[in-house]
């Protein structure tokens, strides 16, 4: 009996562990407060914080905020930052590649 409980606690563990390994830094978007698709960027905000998809020249972003542009993610370092990042020159000044 003690050998069957040890191997359901075993799978239990296992099956956990396996399941967070799926997580990925979108997930959270399943407990965002608010969603905001305005146009077409998706700003969800929650618990975590603030994740905007894809860059875009008209958003407005502040320190710490993410985009993604051509497949790379990026933090920005400061406010309102003017450089596309991976793209004009002196972008790494104002945006960190994740």
């Amino acid at each position: 009996m003690k050998t069957l409980k040890r191997l359901l606690i075993l799978s239990v563990v296992s099956l956990l562990f396996l399941a967070s390994s799926f997580a990925t830094s979108e997930s959270y978007a399943y407990w965002a407060s608010s969603v905001d698709n305005a146009n077409n960027n998706t700003a969800v905000t929650g618990t975590i914080g603030t994740w905007i998809q894809s860059w875009s020249s008209s958003e407005t972003y502040v320190v710490g905020d993410q985009v993604t542009n051509n497949g790379t993610t990026y933090q920005a370092k400061k406010d309102n930052p003017t450089k596309e990042p991976g793209v004009d020159n002196g972008w790494s000044s104002q945006w960190t590649a994740l």
